[in-house]
C-alpha cells in the first residue's frame, strides 16, 4: 500500500529519467496519486497488529488447538483513534485495546479528571511549541532553503542560521504535535505512548534514535530490525541490519533522493557507533578502564559531534532538491566564498536573505537553552500538580498562542507531509 500511493510518482519519474539516459525514452506519464491522510502511521500500526495476532494465533494452535477473536469494531477503533491519526505516535495495539476495553466499560467514569487537567497542560505546552516557537523558526528556515532553491548563494552566518532553523522547527512542530496529540487522548482518558525525550541532549547517535520518535524506533526494531537477526547473528549482520533500518526508514518518509540520502547518512553513523561501540568492548576486555569516556571534554565533544550530524542530515531531510542541499552545505563550510556584510554585527544586515534581526539570533540562543538545559514536557507533566500557579502558567501559555494565532499566517504541521 504504501508502495502503491507514496512511492509510484517517485519511481516512474527515475524510470523515466533512467529511459533517457539510455535514449528509450518511455516518459511514462506520472499518475499524480492522491495520498490518503495518515497511511504511513496507520499501514504500520496495521502491520504491527496482523504480525502479532497470526504469532498469537499460531502459538494457540499449538497450545490449545484454537484461535481467539478480536472484535472488529475494537479494531477499527484502535486504526482511527484521532489525536494520534495523521502524524503519530505510532501506537501499538496491546497498549491501546486495554486501555479503549476499561474505558468503555460500563463502570468507567464518564471524565477522569486528573487526567484531563495533565492533558490539558501538556495540549497547551505542544501549542506553545507549535505556534510560538516552531512557525517563528519555520519563517527563517523556508527563506533560507527558498533561496538556494532559486540558486541564490548565503553567507556562512546565514547557512548556519537556516540549518539551525530547521533543527529546531522540525524538533519543536514534531514534538508538539505529539504532545497535543498525548493531551487529546488524555481527554478521553487514554494514555498515549511517549514521542519524544530530549533527543538533541544526545551524546550518540543510537541515543538520539532512542529519544526521537520513539515510537518509530520501537516499531522498526520489533518488526524489522530483530526478524532480520538483530545483534543475533554476529557482528557484521548486526552492522548491516542497523544500516537496512536506518535506510529504510529515510525512504519511509518520503519518497525523494534528499530521504534516501538522509537515511543513508544515519545509517552509515549507526554502524560507525555500533563499529567504535566493539571497539570499545574489545579494549574492555583487554583490561582497560576507559577513564576518558567520564571526561566532559570528551561529553562535551559527544555532543557537539552529535547533535551538528543530526543538523547536517536533516538538510538533506528538508531540502526540495540535491543542487540545494549542496549548496547550503557550501556556504556553511566557507566553499561558496560569499562574503559578510561589512556590518557584519548588526544581526538585520548579517542575516538579509533569512529576514533576520536581533529577535532571531535571540530565538536561536534561547532555544538551544531550552533544549540543553531544561526538562522536556514529558518530564514536566509526571511530576504535574494542579496549583494555582499552574492555573496562571496555563493561563499565560494559552493566551500567548492564541494570540499568535490570530497574527501569523497558516502553517501546517511537517509531518503530515509523510
Amino acid at each position: 500500500m504504501l508502495g502503491f500511493f507514496k512511492y509510484t510518482d517517485f519511481f516512474l519519474e527515475n524510470f523515466n529519467l533512467f529511459s533517457k539516459l539510455l535514449n528509450l525514452d518511455f516518459n511514462i506519464p506520472l499518475p499524480h496519486i492522491i495520498l490518503p491522510l495518515g497511511i504511513s502511521f496507520f499501514t504500520f500500526q496495521q502491520i504491527a497488529f496482523l504480525a502479532d495476532i497470526h504469532a498469537k494465533i499460531k502459538l494457540n494452535d499449538m497450545q490449545e488447538g484454537k484461535k481467539q477473536g478480536i472484535d472488529f469494531l475494537d479494531y477499527t477503533l484502535f486504526i482511527s483513534f484521532f489525536p494520534q491519526l495523521i502524524a503519530g505516535p505510532i501506537v501499538h495495539h496491546k497498549e491501546m485495546m486495554p486501555q479503549f476495553a476499561s474505558t468503555l466499560s460500563s463502570k468507567a467514569t464518564f471524565l477522569d479528571w486528573e487526567k484531563f487537567a495533565k492533558g490539558l497542560v501538556i495540549f497547551i505546552i505542544g501549542l506553545f511549541k507549535k505556534i510560538i516557537i516552531a512557525d517563528t523558526f519555520a519563517k527563517h528556515a523556508n527563506l533560507g532553503f527558498d533561496a538556494t532553491l532559486k540558486g541564490e548563494v548565503l553567507n556562512i552566518a546565514e547557512a548556519w542560521a537556516s540549518s539551525f532553523s530547521y533543527t529546531f522547527q522540525i524538533y519543536f512542530d514534531f514534538s508538539g504535535y505529539c504532545d497535543m496529540a498525548i493531551g487529546l487522548g488524555l481527554f478521553f482518558g487514554i494514555v498515549l505512548p511517549i514521542n519524544f525525550y530530549s533527543p538533541y541532549k544526545a551524546l550518540n547517535i543510537k541515543t538520539f534514535w532512542q529519544t526521537w520518535h520513539i515510537t518509530l524506533g520501537r516499531f522498526l526494531k520489533a518488526y524489522l530490525y530483530i526478524p532480520l537477526g538483530g545483534n543475533r547473528l554476529g557482528k557484521w549482520l548486526n552492522l548491516r541490519n542497523l544500516f537496512i533500518v536506518a535506510f529504510l526508514s529515510g525512504i519511509w518518509h518520503g519518497a525523494g533522493w534528499g530521504f534516501v540520502i538522509w537515511g543513508i547518512m544515519h545509517g552509515l553513523a549507526m554502524v560507525i557507533h555500533r563499529a567504535y561501540s566493539f571497539y570499545l568492548e574489545h579494549l574492555k576486555s583487554k583490561g582497560a578502564k576507559l577513564e576518558f569516556l567520564k571526561s566532559k571534554i570528551y561529553i562535551i565533544f559527544s555532543w557537539f559531534l552529535t547533535f551538528n550530524f543530526v543538523s547536517l542530515a536533516w538538510i538533506f531531510f528538508r531540502a526540495e532538491s540535491l543542487s540545494s542541499a549542496l549548496s547550503l552545505l557550501k556556504s556553511m563550510f566557507g566553499l561558496s566564498f560569499v562574503e559578510l556584510p561589512q556590518k557584519w554585527w548588526r544581526t538585520r544586515e548579517l542575516f538579509a536573505k533569512l529576514d533576520g534581526n536581533n529577535e532571531f539570533l535571540y530565538y536561536l540562543i534561547i532555544s538551544f537553552i531550552l533544549c540543553l538545559a531544561f526538562k522536556n514536557s514529558i518530564q514536566k507533566i509526571d511530576n504535574f500538580k494542579a496549583s494555582f500557579k499552574m492555573a496562571i502558567f496555563i493561563a499565560l501559555l494559552l493566551f500567548s498562542a492564541l494570540l499568535s494565532m490570530m497574527t501569523s499566517t497558516y502553517t501546517e504541521f511537517i509531518y503530515f507531509n509523510f
